[in-house]
């Protein structure tokens, strides 16, 4: 490398390590305040993800507790989401067959962590999208409710934040140069629901009897569920539903509800929220404030 390359790539290095030093000074002193989209909140979010995977990975019980702190109120339901789903998968120990619906698992840290522990990966999505590491790793640009990957052939699957989508307008992200399956878009899309049900059916026939599928769904407070910036809020006498879909795959599921408030992420329940429905805190925050986890028990 010549002295030029060299300098300008010192320089470079300097001033990234000065700017990521600024904001964590700007985390301190702001308790984690942050504006929602900015590029602190992305690089916080992100160090903050792996954070809570690490201590949950080693230590599980600990969870609950762990996401209760204040400053998670500035952040989405990712934290909830990935960290509960990496505490769950490593219940499995070491599996063949790992299959991703909607690519939320694509990311370096999380990708690491699944190639230690399956054998074969997949990642199932409407768009294809460039993988986060290579490796024994399969990309299937496809509808989850018309996909021709075979049943039962999964040890665990995982759909973060993905079947709040399903039927809804996905027309952005048809940007794809490798390719998409077909979108369509719905014009009575407010007035229609449970459009995500076919699609958690689909999921049920390909993991394998004993399996472990993994869910997550934001909730709303109202009892019937609403379509929100092209996003489906589940309503909450739809949540009975994951248990009639799962009987009829001879399956049973566990859901755990997590709210968010200004003290972070806490277990609730369907009664709690009926009752928080007329007094809701205003969080200065984007994303879900209450999320609904579904897993299938392994028996």
């Amino acid at each position: 490398m010549n002295p030029l390359k060299k300098l300008l790539t010192f320089t470079d290095t300097s001033l990234t390590h000065l700017h990521l030093k600024w904001w964590d000074m700007q985390n301190s002193i702001g308790k984690y305040s942050v504006q929602p989209y900015s590029p602190r909140y992305w690089w916080t979010r992100q160090g903050l993800v792996v954070q809570l995977c690490e201590v949950s990975l080693s230590n599980p019980d600990s969870w609950n507790d762990l996401i209760y702190q204040s400053h998670f109120q500035f952040y989405d339901e990712r934290l909830v989401e990935y960290s509960w789903a990496m505490k769950q998968i490593a219940r499995l120990g070491n599996s063949d067959r790992f299959l991703d619906v909607g690519c939320v698992m694509n990311t370096p840290y999380t990708l690491r962590k699944l190639m230690d522990r399956f054998s074969d990966i997949h990642f199932l999505n409407l768009v294809s999208e460039p993988l986060a590491m290579q490796g024994r790793i399969s990309f299937h640009s496809q509808d989850i409710r018309s996909c021709d990957l075979p049943n039962s052939s999964f040890d665990c699957i995982t759909c973060i934040s993905t079947l709040e989508h399903v039927g809804g307008d996905n027309q952005y992200n048809d940007f794809s140069e490798n390719g998409s399956a077909e979108i369509n878009l719905d014009s009575n899309l407010e007035n229609q629901q449970g459009l995500w049900k076919p699609a958690f059916a689909a999921l049920l026939k390909l993991i394998k009897l004993g399996g472990l599928l993994l869910v997550t769904m934001p909730c709303g407070y109202e009892q019937q569920g609403v379509w929100q910036k092209g996003e489906y809020r589940l309503g909450i006498e739809e949540l009975a539903e994951f248990h009639t879909l799962a009987a009829q795959f001879n399956r049973q599921v566990k859901l755990t509800v997590m709210k968010k408030s200004t003290m972070g992420w806490e277990e609730t329940s369907v009664d709690e929220m009926n009752i928080d429905r007329d007094r809701q805190e205003q969080l200065r925050s984007f994303g879900a404030d209450v999320v609904v986890l579904v897993e299938t028990l392994i028996e």
